[in-house]
């Protein structure tokens, strides 16, 4: 029995768990509100004289819950309590007018249109990075579970170079068993499931930090958004996806810190690993 198998039959970790069942009622996209209707699914909080709705949804390697406050209302027509649909009117008003997450609700819908929802996605990968294991989800269902390196430096990749595994939410882009080619070809493993790192949020902070323009930001931010690859080359560092290794690995003897910043997989398992996580899968990065 490999090491891999062993652990999927002794559960997930805590960090996992709590991600995937951190949302009762998770939404899938929220819409610009016109009038008083709710912008996602929710449960309505407050009743006085305005309604405030509570939303929990998933972003990048985050569980949110928000709150969206509807005011200007004449007459109100939901109850404290009540389980609420994206789009269902919540009342009526002449100058109705939708705060969320304390700003306008303009801003806030932009880039939430849509969202990840872990128990409708057909294949989900959530890893614990630091806890090393990679967990596959289907519908919400655990079928897979693997121990896993990490990069090099500990904590969340920031630049091109810096020898980290990223944090947050991406896409499997590319699937491939080679063959390879390079200095490094060995150290694929046999199979190679590249992610669309760099993401939105990366790329704002890569904005943030003089790494990169606006239009570079903008431009990975749609494209990821679309499950496509995003540019590479940027000082935000790429090339970043699961990989075997060249040898056999020990993480409890010799460390988990292995790869200038990818996911690490035992040799023998990441054939098995390329089976299961097609093109398209969103992967989590904890």
């Amino acid at each position: 029995m490999t090491l891999g198998l062993l652990l999927g039959l002794l559960g997930s970790t805590p960090l996992i768990d709590g991600y995937v069942s951190g949302c009762a009622t998770p939404v899938a996209g929220f819409t610009l509100p016109v009038g008083a209707v709710a912008a996602a699914a929710g449960q309505v909080k407050v009743v006085e004289g305005r309604v405030e709705v509570e939303h929990c949804f998933f972003e990048n390697a985050q569980v949110r819950t928000v709150r969206s406050v509807v005011e200007g209302l004449t007459a109100i027509d939901v109850k404290e309590g009540q389980l609420v649909s994206r789009g269902q009117r919540l009342g009526r008003g002449v100058k109705v007018r939708t705060v969320i997450d304390g700003v306008a609700a303009a801003d806030f819908v932009r880039g939430r249109e849509r969202l990840v929802v872990p128990s409708l996605e057909p294949v989900l990968v959530v890893v614990d990075v630091e806890g090393h294991r990679a967990v596959r989800f289907s519908a919400g269902r655990m079928t897979h579970e693997w121990e896993v390196g990490r990069g090099q430096a500990e904590g969340a990749k920031e630049r091109r170079g810096d020898l980290r595994t990223p944090r947050g939410l991406y896409f499997v882009v590319e699937h491939t068993t080679g063959p390879f080619a390079g200095d490094f070809a060995e150290y694929f493993g046999g199979a190679w499931v590249k992610l669309n790192y760099p993401n939105a949020f990366d790329a704002e902070r890569g904005v943030d930090a003089g790494l990169i323009s606006r239009a570079q930001a903008d431009d990975i931010a749609g494209k990821w958004r679309r499950r496509a690859a995003v540019p590479q080359k940027t000082k935000l560092g790429g090339g970043i996806g699961f990989h075997g290794w060249n040898a056999p690995w020990d993480g409890a003897d010799g460390g988990y810190g292995l790869s200038w910043g990818c996911v690490v997989m035992h040799p023998d398992e990441v054939r098995g690993f390329y089976d299961v996580v097609p093109v398209g899968t969103p992967v989590v990065l904890l």
